[in-house]
């Protein structure tokens, strides 16, 4: 990693204490330019320490940490944070995860997703998915997010699946969740039942 200015430094440190900042709040923290803000989010980016995101800069996730729901390890361009009231930001593998881990965290202040096509954070609440594509690249059912109603209609004519608001999608993958484990469970008592004659 390559040596950091005093200035990219101090911003590194926000960063690290916020989890993302926007370029007017890089601004007000350091009283640089808006053009120098940006290029310093440039360098820190092209230096792979943190993820530009639209208007800012975050953390980029964690290579080694694991999912908060199935414990996989977390994919940094479908990670999905669960932002907590003590400040703790907990990460999901991937928008199926992260909804159903909101069920389990009620108190949860904010939810952040990223955008399947562009890579970019969306506010959980605000997303449209895809859910049950032809496309998983991490758990199933499938649950992709996209931050415009169009992009997802689109994905979802050409791989299929069902195109969902937030509160439609949480209570959707919750439900064919406990049917696949309500199905699970009684081919699992079909299987070990004793044969009759």
């Amino acid at each position: 990693m390559k040596n950091l200015s005093p200035r990219q430094q101090k911003i590194l440190n926000l960063l690290t204490q916020k989890g993302d900042l926007t370029i007017a709040e890089i601004r007000q923290l350091t009283g640089i330019s808006q053009a120098t803000a940006y290029r310093e989010v440039q360098t820190l980016a092209q230096a792979g320490i943190a993820q530009k995101t639209p208007g800012g800069l975050s953390l980029l996730p964690a290579i080694a940490g694991l999912c908060l729901h199935c414990h996989r390890l977390v994919n940094s361009r479908l990670v999905f944070y669960l932002e907590q009231p003590d400040g703790e930001r907990r990460a999901a593998c991937c928008a199926h995860c992260g909804l159903l881990a909101l069920n389990h965290l009620p108190n949860t202040q904010q939810a952040t997703t990223t955008d399947f096509l562009y890579g970019s954070f969306l506010n959980a609440a605000h997303a449209w998915y895809v859910l049950q594509s032809t496309v998983a690249p991490c758990c199933q059912p499938s649950v992709l997010a996209f931050g415009q109603k169009t992009d997802a209609e689109r994905f979802a004519t050409g791989f299929g699946g069902q195109v969902c608001d937030f509160t439609t999608a949480q209570k959707q993958i919750a439900l064919l969740m406990s049917l696949h484990q309500t199905e699970h469970h009684e081919k699992s008592s079909t299987n070990n039942s004793p044969h009759t004659p």
